[in-house]
């Protein structure tokens, strides 16, 4: 049954969201909330969780009584959910299609820029499941942890008046500022990922219509900044209001820093691993980056080894921002600087290579 369901909520998914890329997204995080706040892993008496789809298969197969299944019981409600999941895929797949076209002309450099730019723009305001993510990711990740976070101290290792120490600060006033990193870097990810991947045909035709691959590289380069901004500025709306930071213009360096790499990271995800490879991996770098080699949760001060990682420098120059009264981070804001660079020479390396190379083969075709 869980098979069933789950083979039906990705036929539905496949036809109502054409894009490969958001229709993974998207049976992830469906596949998340189901398994992760489901009576497998919960309170199997939550009435905000019964509408999940595999509830009542989870209470089955593991023989636990839900006591609110009345007269069909959790194996009829089992059933009903695997049959109507079946119907209503059934029913989607039944459906159609609608493809829009545009047309533009090829002008001066600036021009392309700004025509790729605008069109750029607009395709990432269209991406349904990167503004669903927006407000639930950082509600989840920023507002819940100052919800559930414990009534007691921690300690971190920071630098301080020019020298490293040991301080010691109450987690319920720190803990939701610490936790915004990994909101940014989750959905800068996968915004560079999107912006990358989505825009890849019409990247090709355009340079075929005669589009500069520069101008067309900058047009694409400025929607990752217009994705860097909507995406730290839609966490930090969130942190406001459970964190107050001691130094709000290089904590918001440091989140914008870090926005910018991962972004670039999530550019350069697309062409190397593809649209469902890139999706899995852009879930899976950020938490092991920013949720585990430097979170101050696990550790005082981050593991020799993921001081090499693409997320050290950023984070700790937002951590300076946010804990201590006094900027001392320049030797991590010079390395967040040098990853970022690092990255967006790949991102343009791997751009000209892909649809440049396409759309002169085309031509030559």
């Amino acid at each position: 049954m869980f098979a069933v369901i789950y083979l039906a909520i990705g036929a539905v998914v496949g036809v109502l969201v054409r894009n490969p890329v958001n229709g993974t997204v998207l049976i992830l995080f469906i596949w998340i909330m189901d398994v992760f706040f489901g009576p497998g892993l919960g309170s199997p008496d939550r009435a905000a969780t019964r509408w999940l789809p595999t509830h009542f298969v989870t209470l089955w197969m593991v023989d636990l009584s839900s006591r609110h299944g009345g007269r069909l019981g959790d194996l009829g409600w089992a059933l009903v959910w695997t049959v109507g999941a079946l119907a209503v895929a059934g029913v989607v797949l039944t459906g159609t299609t609608r493809v829009a076209r545009s047309r533009i002309r090829a002008g001066t450099g600036w021009d392309q820029f700004t025509a790729g730019l605008r069109l750029g723009v607009r395709d990432f305001r269209r991406n349904p499941v990167l503004w669903v993510l927006l407000i639930i990711v950082p509600v989840v990740f920023i507002w819940l942890s100052k919800v559930i976070t414990p009534q007691e101290t921690m300690s971190l290792t920071l630098v301080k008046d020019g020298s490293s120490s040991t301080l010691t600060y109450w987690l319920p006033d720190m803990h939701a500022g610490t936790m915004t990193p990994i909101a940014v870097a989750s959905l800068a990810t996968l915004a560079g990922l999107f912006v990358v991947l989505n825009a890849r045909s019409g990247d090709r035709r355009l340079m075929q219509a005669g589009f500069s691959p520069g101008a067309l590289l900058a047009a694409r380069l400025g929607v990752i900044a217009v994705a860097v901004l909507v995406v730290t500025g839609a966490s930090l709306a969130v942190t406001a209001t459970v964190f107050d930071a001691r130094q709000w213009g290089v904590y918001l360096g440091g989140n914008l820093l870090l926005a910018a790499t991962y972004a670039l990271l999530g550019v350069c995800l697309g062409p190397i691993f593809g649209p469902v490879g890139g999706v899995l991996i852009a879930f899976l770098v950020p938490f092991l980056d920013i949720g585990i080699g430097q979170s101050p949760m696990l550790r005082p001060a981050p593991a020799a080894w993921a001081q090499v990682l693409p997320g050290y420098g950023a984070d700790r120059v937002l951590l300076d921002g946010g804990l201590t009264a006094r900027f001392d981070e320049t030797g991590s804001l010079l390395l967040g600087l040098a990853w970022l660079l690092a990255l967006g020479v790949l991102a343009a390396w791997l751009f000209r290579r892909g649809p440049a190379t396409s759309a002169r083969t085309g031509l030559r075709g």
